[in-house]
């Protein structure tokens, strides 16, 4: 999916690059099916931060938080530029990488071994595949998931965390306005009687 941008003089940038909601939601998807929660119940997996979610109160339940957030990674600030065409329009096209972070929190009495699943899941073609299919790359050799137990209420919550960095490829494309003729004059000494007017096309 791509977004595009005109800007006050014409110029038009088209862009691959994936919002953080874009990439949660796909992220909310995929985690389902690593848990093997078919079909997708996103009750059971959830977007951190929204607006308005589900109420989480039980100790016993198994629910896992997703999220995805940029990250500023050298990559991002270097441009791959070619240029093509020159009749109407010229287009120039940066290709790039981005950053990101998805992190997962498990909680319930299963967190842990949740997390141990999806961390397995990390490493076959499933997760790989629909990934790429979004130009999402992850970085090989991910940390282990952590047993964090969390105290809410006077009560230990079981609690496991895991984070996956990942390289997203961006590809943006800027169209110009080319001249197709350019007209030149050529005046010698009256600004209303040109010597020379040449049309170059």
């Amino acid at each position: 999916m791509s977004t595009s941008t005109t800007y006050p003089n014409g110029q038009v940038l088209t862009t691959t690059a994936l919002t953080p909601q874009q990439v949660s939601a796909l992220l909310q998807t995929v985690t389902c099916g690593m848990l093997g929660v078919n079909p997708p119940d996103y009750g059971r997996v959830r977007v951190d931060w929204q607006t308005q979610g589900q109420p989480f109160e039980n100790v016993n339940a198994d629910v896992c938080y997703v999220s995805a957030v940029p990250l500023d990674v050298e990559y991002n600030r270097v441009r791959d530029r070619s240029w093509a065409g020159a009749s109407v329009t010229s287009t120039e096209t940066w290709v790039f990488t981005r950053g990101w972070r998805f992190a997962w929190v498990f909680y319930g009495p299963n967190g842990s071994a949740d997390a141990q699943r999806v961390w397995d899941a990390t490493f076959i073609d499933y997760f790989t595949d629909a990934l790429a299919a979004s130009n999402l790359y992850p970085l090989s050799d991910p940390p282990a998931p952590m047993r964090v137990p969390e105290q809410f209420n006077a009560q230990w919550w079981e609690r496991a965390d895991f984070h996956l960095d990942l390289y997203e490829q961006v590809t943006e494309t800027i169209q110009y306005g080319v001249a197709s003729s350019v007209e030149v004059k050529v005046y010698d000494g009256s600004p209303n009687d040109p010597v020379a007017d040449i049309t170059v096309g």
